[in-house]
């Protein structure tokens, strides 16, 4: 029998060994793991932190979620709401997607409605298949509606696309403003559109999409300096939208600094391949550089460039509109309208180049009638363009069309901030044409106070007077006129008569 102290030292030394060994096969044989968690349990866990503020976190449970085998949509979904509101659209888009492939119903309709706001965002041209493809999947769901909005704004449907946004406008949110806005803008009612954009500006998630649709409304109402800090901060909060470079190159173009606006719209070029608008805009901001020439009085510089340039694309109605401008700036009418003819033919819907083809028709070869039709034409494209609306309604004016001539000049006058001469002018002289002599001489009045010692103004208003038999106002502004240079011969002879004591008959 062995000493019981032995035994002992024997139990003692093998213990640690024994021990030793079974971690050994504790390591080859780890435990069974408990229940893995489920998709829900990381959506709730997102939420929580989201709700903290932590947003990345937030996103990478939300993967996880989405990486379960058994998960359905929903993760992608709520991962790309929080992508989106965090600017990163090119994640949110992928997010979106893979949200409607695994998503039936109103949740599919909202996943490619987002998604479809965003395309356009990026100036991708599946963004109206995707509005559609939202449409099928929940015709009456906020977002589908909001897509397709914004796609028939973006068609130039302006009615359709106010309806549609108006519809949404109950529960759509500060993305149903926006989309709102963007219709207004579509159907030229920029007042309306500046305020619907302003209002989706208060939603932080909205604000850089608001913030493009506001600066364009901006630089059409000849507000391009208060756009552009707009813009840059746009930008930097959302460096991925397409559609803010672009508006940040035209914004430079009408602060006249088209140097500057070359890399946005190189930018967006790179970032939109696909985009036709982004490439275009690429020459166009080339166009205006060329032309900056005219501000120096170096009419002669820009056609020799724009002339390189429309050789190496001749399939360009920018470059060729360019030219017909700088055409135009030399008063060489026959050289400008073969340019602008072949724009047009090249980009029927090119407001720009049949407003100038109007007024090489108009103002350089004196045919007001011929003028008309290109005029609507840039009108139709472009109906919140001021502008283009006080041309067509001076040829109206010309053509002794003066009912329609007052219509036209009466909504650009009306327009709110308008105070320029010109509109005033035309509708002093339609007026004129249709005999309606007081409301002639309160439509001059107006264009004088814009415009004093103006000799068209002080010509019409001698008539207007002539027309009421006042020879002391016709004797008042028919000399002012002459002093101004009016050479008119029909108006001197009648001047000359009453100054002699003739009365008016």
């Amino acid at each position: 029998m062995k000493p019981l102290v032995g035994v002992l030292v024997v139990l003692a030394l093998a213990a640690p060994a024994a021990a030793q060994e079974k971690g050994k096969k504790s390591e080859k044989k780890p435990a069974p793991a408990g229940a893995a968690v489920s998709a829900d349990e990381l959506m709730r866990q997102a939420e929580q932190k989201a709700a903290a503020g932590d947003k990345d976190g937030a996103a990478e449970l939300l993967r996880q979620a989405a990486a379960v085998p058994t998960a359905t949509g929903e993760p992608s979904l709520r991962l790309g709401r929080l992508l989106e509101g965090k600017y990163e659209f090119d994640a949110a888009i992928d997010a979106y997607k893979a949200a409607a492939d695994k998503l039936t119903g109103p949740a599919k309709g909202e996943a490619l409605g987002r998604m479809a706001v965003l395309q356009q965002v990026r100036g991708m041209a599946a963004a109206s298949a995707t509005a559609e493809a939202a449409a099928a999947a929940d015709p009456e769901g906020v977002w589908p509606v909001i897509a397709q909005a914004r796609a028939r704004a973006r068609e130039g449907k302006g009615d359709e696309a106010i309806a549609l946004a108006q519809k949404a406008a109950a529960s759509g949110g500060a993305a149903a403003s926006s989309a709102l806005g963007y219709a207004q803008e579509a159907k030229g009612d920029l007042p309306a559109a500046e305020a619907a954009y302003r209002s989706a500006m208060n939603d932080p998630e909205q604000r850089a999409i608001a913030s493009v649709g506001l600066a364009r409304v901006l630089r059409k109402t000849g507000r391009a300096s208060e756009a552009e800090p707009i813009l840059k901060k746009a930008i930097e909060d959302a460096p991925g939208a397409v559609e803010a470079y672009k508006e940040s190159a035209r914004v430079k173009i009408a602060l006249n600094r088209a140097s500057e606006a070359v890399g946005d719209a190189s930018t967006a070029a790179a970032l939109a391949e696909g985009d036709t608008e982004a490439q275009r805009l690429v020459q166009e901001v080339t166009v205006a550089q060329a032309l900056g020439y005219l501000a120096s009085n170096q009419p002669d510089l820009a056609i020799q460039d724009l002339t390189k340039l429309r050789d190496e694309h001749p399939d360009s109605a920018p470059i060729r509109v360019g030219l017909a401008r700088a055409y135009i700036a030399k008063r060489q009418a026959d050289l400008a309208l073969p340019e602008l003819q072949k724009a047009v033919e090249l980009d029927p819907g090119s407001a720009e180049a049949q407003y100038q083809l109007g007024f090489v028709q108009h103002m350089l070869k004196r045919n007001p009638a011929a003028a008309i039709p290109a005029y609507e034409k840039a009108v139709a494209a472009d109906p919140a363009n001021l502008e283009y609306r006080a041309q067509l309604g001076a040829a109206l004016a010309a053509a002794n069309q003066s009912d329609r001539a007052i219509a036209e000049l009466t909504r650009v006058t009306g327009a709110p901030g308008y105070n320029r001469a010109d509109a005033w002018i035309y509708l002093g002289q339609a007026d004129l044409g249709a005999k309606k002599y007081r409301d002639a001489i309160a439509a001059l009045d107006k264009a004088a106070a814009a415009a004093p010692n103006n000799m068209q103004i002080e010509t019409f208003l001698a008539w207007s007077y002539f027309g009421l038999k006042d020879s002391k106002n016709f004797l008042d502004h028919g000399r002012k006129a002459r002093t101004l240079g009016q050479k008119d011969s029909t108006l001197l002879d009648y001047l000359a008569r009453v100054e002699k004591g003739e009365p008016i008959k």
